[in-house]
């Protein structure tokens, strides 16, 4: 059982679950769309979106502003603000392609969790 719940946020990240704290969690732009296209971070996270695409996209999102890509065809990065929240984007140059569209969920983080107390100890 230790194991188990040792390797659980392994788990998590391989399959696309809550981003590492080593760096910042990718999204790519790519010519067969966003990869990956629904993705999990903690408030605060940074979230890197990668154009490898030989196009221009401009990511958006009418949910959370700092998923607005400052311009069209560069990369960028994003702070995630305040979670809990579920926040949608697009290709603001490609609105109606399902392809470029995904969610970003982000979880509030375990310091500011109200009433989050220790059973252990201070």
């Amino acid at each position: 059982m230790r194991k188990t719940i040792l390797l659980f946020p392994f788990v998590l990240a391989a399959c696309g679950g809550y981003s590492s704290s080593s760096g910042p969690a990718t999204v790519s732009l790519r010519a067969m769309g966003v990869n990956p296209s629904t993705i999990s971070v903690m408030a605060g996270a940074q979230l890197q979106f990668t154009n490898e695409d030989t196009v221009e996209h401009r990511v958006a999102s009418t949910d959370c502003s700092e998923l607005n890509s400052p311009a069209a065809g560069a990369s960028f990065t994003a702070t995630m603000g305040a979670g809990p929240k579920t926040c949608a984007f697009s290709d603001a140059l490609l609105p109606g392609d399902t392809a470029f569209q995904g969610t970003v969920t982000v979880a509030q983080s375990s310091a500011g969790d109200a009433g989050y107390r220790n059973p252990y100890g201070p």
